[in-house]
């Protein structure tokens, strides 16, 4: 069993560690992963956007894309699921503490270079004044989607077509496990 908790949405290159997955489990190897959806901080995206700031951190993947993946790379009935959880902070230096804490901005387009006191400064202002929730005495409230899969890796299939070639170490293993009933 594989269990990745939070890592996923933080890959430069998810394609290849879900391959890497694949690879490290054994035939009927069970996979189970969470990682933040596309509406994850949409507030803080949606704050970012109006004041025409740099993007406040990188698009993260949809569940059905991840879904796709697990089958790209030889998963077998892939279980996708998702729920949205609002957070909220009683100040701004919390909810950066948090967000610093969940990882780092991947966005091509982020700012390139240091930030000053001025900057942040700003940031806290807007942060309390866009993201502030009456209905949370002012707390400043954040969405964050959270996505579950789940997927298991299947014996190999032989592929039959006018001719087709078989490994002798595959073949071997096809014949070790045909006297074994599911």
């Amino acid at each position: 069993m594989l269990w990745a908790n939070m890592a996923l949405h933080m890959a430069s290159d998810p394609q290849a560690l879900i391959a890497q997955w694949h690879r490290a489990l054994a035939v009927d190897g069970y996979l189970m992963f969470s990682c933040l959806g596309p509406d994850t901080v949409k507030e803080l995206h949606a704050a970012y956007a109006a004041l025409g700031w740099p993007p406040a951190g990188h698009v993260f993947t949809d569940m059905h894309d991840w879904g796709d993946m697990l089958v790209q790379a030889g998963f077998a009935e892939p279980v996708m699921d998702m729920e949205r959880i609002r957070l909220t902070f009683a100040t701004p230096q919390r909810l950066l503490q948090e967000l610093a804490e969940l990882g780092c901005n991947l966005h091509p387009q982020r700012f390139p270079a240091l930030r000053g006191n001025h900057w942040r400064s700003r940031l806290h202002e807007v942060l309390q004044d866009k993201l502030g929730d009456p209905q949370q005495d002012g707390q400043m409230a954040l969405t964050f989607e959270i996505i579950y899969g789940h997927a298991y890796k299947p014996r190999p299939r032989v592929r039959v077509s006018g001719s087709s070639a078989v490994s002798l170490q595959d073949m071997r293993a096809m014949l070790r496990e045909g006297g074994h009933k599911s």
